[in-house]
């Protein structure tokens, strides 16, 4: 007799919950919410602080993806390509731009800016020093006037001179030590910003530029006029100061060349970084102007030294008025509104935190944080947030259909002629009557 095997028990099926306790979930109480928003706040602080070597080139790909996309939405509308074809072609024309730029004129700037980098420290840790010593013991006559160098303190001066250049000299060796030494890591850092520009362009669509979609219940029209009131204060930046910053070092290019300066594409690009730090910048690059062509033996005009500083400097001061005075309000808009001490500051601790990008993103760092201070006092004290701002400008209407989509139409039109099926005509909306008002019953 045989025993016949014992089949297995099916898995028991979960009891299933009451509908009350499967439809509610309990709420948090205030110090749950207290407790879960502190600890989010800390651990992004301190994922921010671990990992800030990625926060500058996260910043450099948005704003890689911000200039992008227009060129990829004309293309996507131009062509028969879809929008991730249209996003590959722009950066494979890009990458193609670079490569070639760099054949041309990369390594003769980077050549130029290290040079006119030890140069520049040469002066400013000996030969000012030396000179200040030198002078503080000579009696200087100009005409009929008699100055007396030594009631001066001349080596204490020059000290704060030097204590004032040191930070804008200590990020720009920083910058250069990386070109010179750290070529490879350059390159891996700058495919990596252009993979995250294209995934950024990549995952958005050709109706908005999104980097991040989140939403918190009965807060969507709070964060939607925050999305573009700071669309603006980058908008401004952007189309601005970055434009503004490749137009001087151009025209810089050419003034320079054309008065005969040394490393005339080096001081090109730092007449356009100083663009970004007001005060500071435009006094080093001063500085930096006067050494260079003090040092110049000789020159294709002929002048003395001194003649020849006080004309490339009076020409570079009198394009940056022409530029801030004439050009930027005419063709570039409103400006950020922030005062040039607060954006000093913030550059100088933003350069701290993320490099010498903290000096070029400085001015619309100030305003964003100003514009979220704004808000968050505006809440604390019960009052609407968007009173004393004014109103933004209504989304832009739709594009007009480009050709192809006018073409489609016009070969649907035509089949439907051919078919027999003509268009109707569209139907003319009547004017309705206003009902007329009875008189009230007695």
């Amino acid at each position: 007799m045989t025993r016949q095997a014992s089949s297995p028990l099916p898995p028991r099926a979960p009891s299933p919950l009451p509908e009350d306790e499967a439809a509610i979930s309990p709420p948090w109480n205030p110090t749950t919410k207290l407790v879960v928003g502190l600890t989010l706040v800390a651990m992004v602080a301190g994922l921010l602080l671990h990992f800030r070597a990625y926060i500058a080139p996260l910043i450099l790909a948005a704003v890689l993806a911000y200039f992008l996309y227009p060129l990829c939405v004309w293309v996507d509308r131009h062509t028969p390509l879809s929008w991730r074809a249209s996003v590959a072609v722009v950066f494979l024309l890009l990458v193609g731009l670079v490569v070639f730029v760099m054949i041309l004129a990369g390594l003769a700037l980077v050549q130029q800016i290290q040079s006119l980098y030890r140069l520049v420290v040469a002066f400013f840790v000996t030969d000012l020093p030396q000179l200040a010593q030198n002078l503080s013991g000579q009696v200087v006559q100009v005409g009929p006037f008699t100055y007396d160098l030594r009631q001066y303190d001349l080596p204490a001066l020059s000290q704060q001179i030097i204590n004032v250049v040191q930070p804008v000299l200590s990020q720009l060796g920083s910058v250069v030590s990386v070109i010179a030494t750290r070529t490879l890591a350059l390159v891996g850092w700058f495919v990596f910003i252009m993979l995250l520009a294209y995934f950024f362009l990549a995952e958005s669509s050709q109706v908005n530029l999104t980097f991040v979609a989140f939403e918190i219940p009965y807060y969507g029209a709070d964060f939607r006029r925050l999305s573009r009131e700071l669309g603006l204060v980058w908008h401004t930046f952007l189309r601005g100061q970055l434009i503004a910053f490749a137009a001087m070092s151009l025209l810089a290019v050419v003034l320079l060349t054309v008065l005969d300066v040394p490393y005339s594409l080096g001081l090109a690009l730092l007449v356009g970084l100083a663009r970004f730090v007001p005060y500071i910048g435009p006094l080093v690059v001063y500085v930096v102007l006067a050494v260079v062509t003090l040092l110049q033996p000789t020159n294709f005009w002929g002048l003395t030294p001194w003649k020849h500083t006080l004309v490339v400097i009076g020409t570079v001061m009198l394009a940056d008025q022409i530029f801030d005075n004439v050009i930027m309000p005419r063709f570039f808009g409103r400006a950020l509104g922030v005062h040039p001490a607060l954006i000093l500051i913030t550059a100088f601790v933003a350069a701290d935190l993320i490099g010498m990008l903290g000096f070029v993103l400085a001015a619309p760092l100030v305003a964003s944080a100003r514009l979220l201070l704004r808000y968050v006092i505006r809440k604390m004290f019960d009052l609407p947030p968007w009173d004393d701002l004014p109103a933004t400008a209504p989304p832009p209407p739709p594009p007009p259909p480009s050709r192809r989509e006018r073409l489609q139409r016009w070969a649907q039109r035509s089949w439907d002629r051919l078919r027999g099926r003509p268009e109707r005509p569209a139907a003319r909306s009547r004017p309705t009557k206003p009902p007329k008002s009875r008189p009230p019953r007695r």
